[in-house]
């Protein structure tokens, strides 16, 4: 008897999706730039040379757009990072009635990321 694999239960949604196509769009006009700029008559270039040129271009292009993908991603993490931490110092300020002890920060080191955290009671 087979079973059946549970779904998924978070779904993959592409909040950003217009970067993505807006990304994949320029990938596709700067390849059919390059191959519109390349010669027609493969007799008279040498496949070589010129060959792998196109292919640093294309690999250059591609690049660059995953760059400023990357890029993108970054600021919007930054601006929610920023947008969480007002958050929190909003409800730290309104919590003026429950004032609890202060608690030594402790740091956590995701990768090359550290964070320092407060455990809260």
């Amino acid at each position: 008897m087979r079973t059946r694999k549970p779904p998924c239960p978070v779904e993959k949604v592409w909040v950003d999706k217009h970067k993505y196509d807006e990304a994949e769009r320029l990938h596709y006009e700067r390849e059919a730039m390059l191959a519109a700029a390349a010669p027609e008559d493969s007799s008279t270039t040498s496949p070589g040379p010129a060959g792998d040129q196109n292919e640093l271009l294309s690999r250059i292009s591609h690049l660059e757009v995953e760059n400023q993908n990357l890029r993108s991603v970054v600021a919007d993490l930054q601006m929610a990072i920023f947008k969480l931490e007002s958050r929190l110092n909003a409800l730290e300020k309104s919590s003026t009635s429950h004032q609890p002890s202060p608690v030594p920060p402790t740091q956590v080191s995701l990768g090359r990321v550290v964070f320092l955290t407060a455990s809260r009671s």
